[in-house]
């Protein structure tokens, strides 16, 4: 490769397409025209091979095929280059096979799947032995690189063999993990495990992972997480475990990376994409030197090399020993990192870690569906600056918007109320749809000028590739609307992640996924594709887990209708059992609604200065609360607050959020959690086809699975390590058996009254101030 990044959204072509439009153009030719001619030949340590689309032995004529929708000048300028050297490469393989000498014409036909646009073919004419020439030199580099990357392989093998457990000891259930986890990678078996927050799952899975691939039983690894947070302790976790001959790659966002933000990946806009491909090969090969590379790593290389600091990340990654990023690398239709799997080395078989394993059905739902709104539209048909060719286009769709929003309406209650309706596959809106993805290659979008239109088009395209989704699996999508007139939005919504799931995992050498919250784990099984829970892990004692205390208070309602009427109980009790605990507390809402009110309610009683310091949360007011859209220095703010030892300070946050999941607090500083109220998803048609469609387990999959996720993740803010920690959770709900099957098994409740739960937190933290710490486990080396 060589020259420009290119990047410019295009519509899809499906394979099957792809196939059909070859089949078309290659009709009538003659019979010495050979379709899919398989080659082969050796080069050294190197077998290449390949299917040449057409092969004429007659016309000494060889044919590469390539179906596309983009436009086919734009196209063949930026990667043209890599279409003719695959042609060449070909003809040298026909050469070596002593099937064609002398002069051979190379033909590169560029086909749009529709008929009526006409195909365009790029000739070139080479002899044989510059083809064979052009072969050699092109293998020569690629084994020089990998016989390098080999060399590092044995090195890394030899590392990680004599690896030792980086720590003294083990903590208390790591050594059950870590077997569990090596079998698993080792056998290409689908793992799941529980967990206690803070119980050193991230050291007990990579531990194994990187002692599986110095014993030759995995190639790599990828650590998939939900959040940043859970990336910065992979980090450091393989800073104490990775030697010299390690590579590490912490792939990065590309909107929090990129140094022009808010440009394309365009090389006339964007001077880390011009010549990106000259310079991108001596950016990576220092990347891969230095072993371990986080953000500041790859922003440092790429801004020295003047290449894109995201496209940098992924091309080494696909080198790279361990790879940690966001699930989406791996799950996302759109954004996975094939490469992860299929590069030559370090080899194949990938060990796939997923962390916070209980978000996982969740974020692939998300990933796979899809959201159209009509304003987005008309915002961008009342740019000035558009070309009037995607106008017209754009009209098309608003006008099959327009016709589903007058049909969902009628669909509504008879006050015409903007109600959420299910609607069959909106074929105008999909044909409208390709037109408008057919022509937007040929017209790029001039973003300085019509941001509107490019965010529309984001839109489109990310619907109309939810839609071929859906077509390809009908029962796991629905199409539902909502609003009237503008502000009309349509969701292509998947209901049925499993399968996709369990697929994508099935490409990886086996996995392992865990969390603290996976009770119980046939919910969980199902979600992810699977029937068995056979392969689920509980890491924890036999005798439960003693640094934690569990109260349930199912006296106070927190039902939606008795809040107001129950919040002067809910905030004596929050003020007694934050009196009695040696430190701080965190308090979990299940909305900033519910957040505010108490928040109100303890300025007025005098329990804050006043509700307006709550709101601006200065340092030094007893309470604080979380506010939305807090931005990052904000929330390191808040953390840095509530982290402070013998402060007894009390943090107001939303379950589910940035403060109640994924965050390490310091086990000194805060103690105790009161989780109030189950926070169940609001009841919705989409969560209702969940259930639904989910079968057995449907109301605990679409409900009860992610607000009890939220609820056992607060909790595992505290008693983490060998430090103590106190939970109250406040519902009548945590009574009842329906809610307590998703209580992890180390969970000991104990019943009692609003009015005992200050009485029974003091007893609590007068007895167990001296406890000794729970004892650890000895390495065995």
């Amino acid at each position: 490769r060589s020259g420009d990044l290119y990047l410019r959204s295009q519509s899809t072509t499906l394979a099957q397409e792809g196939i059909a439009t070859q089949r078309r153009w290659q009709e009538g030719r003659g019979e010495s025209y050979r379709r899919e001619h398989r080659v082969a030949a050796t080069f050294g340590p190197l077998e290449v091979t390949g299917r040449i689309d057409g092969w004429d032995p007659s016309a000494a004529l060889v044919e590469e095929v390539k179906t596309t929708r983009t436009d086919v000048d734009a196209l063949h300028r930026h990667v043209g280059g890599e279409h003719l050297a695959q042609l060449r490469l070909y003809g040298a393989l026909l050469v070596l096979g002593a099937e064609a000498e002398g002069e051979l014409k190379l033909r590169l036909s560029y086909l749009h799947p529709q008929d009526a646009v006409p195909p365009r073919a790029f000739d070139e004419c080479w002899r044989d032995a510059d083809l064979v020439a052009y072969f050699e030199a092109t293998c020569s580099l690629y084994v020089a690189w990998l016989e390098a990357m080999a060399r590092r392989l044995d090195t890394r093998r030899t590392e990680l063999r004599r690896l030792r457990f980086p720590y003294a000891s083990f903590h208390a259930h790591q050594r059950r993990i870590a077997k569990h986890v090596y079998r698993g990678l080792r056998d290409d078996a689908h793992r799941l495990v529980e967990a206690p927050t803070g119980a050193g799952k991230t050291m007990a899975c990579l531990f194994p992972a990187l002692k599986a691939m110095g014993e030759g039983a995995l190639d790599r690894v990828v650590f998939l997480t939900a959040r940043s947070t859970g990336q910065h302790a992979v980090e450091k976790a393989l800073g104490a475990l990775a030697g010299e001959a390690l590579t590490t790659m912490t792939v990065t966002a590309k909107e929090r990376i990129c140094f022009n933000p808010g440009t394309p990946c365009d090389a006339e806009l964007c001077q880390f994409a011009r010549g990106y491909h000259d310079r991108a090969p001596a950016a990576r090969r220092e990347l891969l030197d230095r072993g371990r590379c986080v953000r500041e790593d790859v922003e440092e290389v790429a801004r020295r090399f003047e290449v894109c600091p995201f496209e940098l990340s992924l091309e080494t990654a696909a080198w790279a020993d361990v790879v940690v990023g966001d699930y989406n690398y791996v799950f996302d239709p759109l954004v996975r990192l094939k490469r992860l799997i299929t590069a030559p080395l370090p080899g194949p078989r990938a060990g796939l870690v997923i962390d916070e394993a209980h978000q996982l059905g969740e974020r692939v739902r998300d990933m796979l569906g899809a959201t159209l709104e009509r304003s987005a539209v008309k915002a961008a048909l009342g740019e000035a600056g558009l070309h009037e060719s995607l106008r017209s286009r754009l009209r098309s769709v608003d006008r099959a918007l327009g016709t589903l929003a007058s049909a969902a309406r009628s669909a509504s209650d008879a006050d015409g109320a903007a109600l959420t309706v299910e609607m069959p596959p909106p074929e105008a809106l999909r044909r409208a749809l390709e037109r408008f993805a057919a022509i937007l290659p040929t017209l790029p979008l001039d973003v300085a000028a019509t941001p509107a239109a490019k965010d529309a088009a984001w839109q489109l395209l990310g619907f109309l590739r939810g839609m071929e989704r859906a077509t390809e699996d009908a029962s796991a999508f629905h199409y539902l609307a909502s609003g009237i007139g503008r502000d009309f939005r349509i969701e292509v919504a998947c209901t049925l992640p499993a399968e996709h799931i369990r697929t994508t995992m099935a490409s990886f050498h086996g996995t392992v996924r865990m969390s603290g919250t996976l009770t119980p784990p046939r919910v969980f099984q199902r979600l992810h594709g699977f029937d068995d829970d056979s392969e689920f892990l509980h890491a924890a004692t036999t005798t439960g887990d003693d640094r934690l205390a569990l109260f349930v208070v199912p006296d106070i309602s927190t039902y939606y209708r008795a809040r107001q009427d129950t919040l002067p109980a809910l905030l004596a009790l929050i003020a007694a059992v934050c009196a009695a605990t040696p430190g701080n507390c965190l308090v979990a809402f299940p909305s900033f609604e519910y957040l505010d009110s108490a928040a109100e309610l303890a300025a007025a009683q005098g329990l804050a200065a006043s509700s307006s310091s709550i709101a601006t949360g200065d340092i030094g007011e007893p309470w604080r609360r979380q506010r939305p859209g807090m931005d990052l220095a904000e929330r390191e703010d808040f953390i840095r607050w509530l982290d402070q030892p013998n402060t007894h300070r009390v943090g107001l946050v939303v379950a589910g959020g940035v403060f109640a999941e994924s965050i390490d607090f310091d086990g000194e500083a805060l103690r105790t959690v009161i989780v109030v109220g189950a926070g169940l998803p609001p009841r919705s048609l989409k969560r209702d086809l969940i259930a639904t469609d989910s079968g057995r387990d449907g109301d605990e999959i679409a409900y009860r699975q992610p607000a009890m996720a939220r609820v056992a993740q607060a909790v595992g803010r505290i008693a983490r390590g060998n430090h103590l920690g106190l939970a109250v959770l406040v519902d009548p709900r945590f009574a009842s058996l329906a809610y307590r099957a998703f209580f992890p098994a180390r969970w000991r409740p104990r019943t009692l009254p609003a009015k005992a739960a200050g009485t029974a937190a003091e007893a609590f933290w007068s007895s167990e101030r001296t406890r000794l710490p729970a004892t650890s486990v000895s390495v065995q080396t």
